[in-house]
């Protein structure tokens, strides 16, 4: 179990791990995206929803998703529809 005390794991550290991959997934998925679809009216739209999600789960899966399909034609929507359903 990893305590506070531990100097080799100081309390936050994961925590600061995960937001830098978070930050490292977003960039990559803006990349693109916007590659594709910054002439797309939802671009911006989408944009913001991506910045305002802040969990490494969900922005590893976004990333997985624009990776892997990043050539099909409904992808902008498929991503906004992800961002903005309500779990609950």
């Amino acid at each position: 179990m990893i305590s506070e005390d531990n100097e080799r794991f100081p309390s936050g550290s994961h925590l600061l791990a995960q937001l830098r991959l978070r930050n490292y997934f977003a960039k990559h998925i803006l990349d693109i995206i916007k590659n594709r679809f910054s002439n797309d009216p939802q671009y911006k739209e989408f944009e913001n929803l991506l910045k305002k999600q802040n969990n490494f789960e969900v922005v590893n899966c976004l990333y997985i998703i624009a990776h892997r399909y990043r050539n099909q034609p409904n992808l902008l929507e498929e991503m906004i529809n992800i961002l903005t359903k309500k779990v609950g």
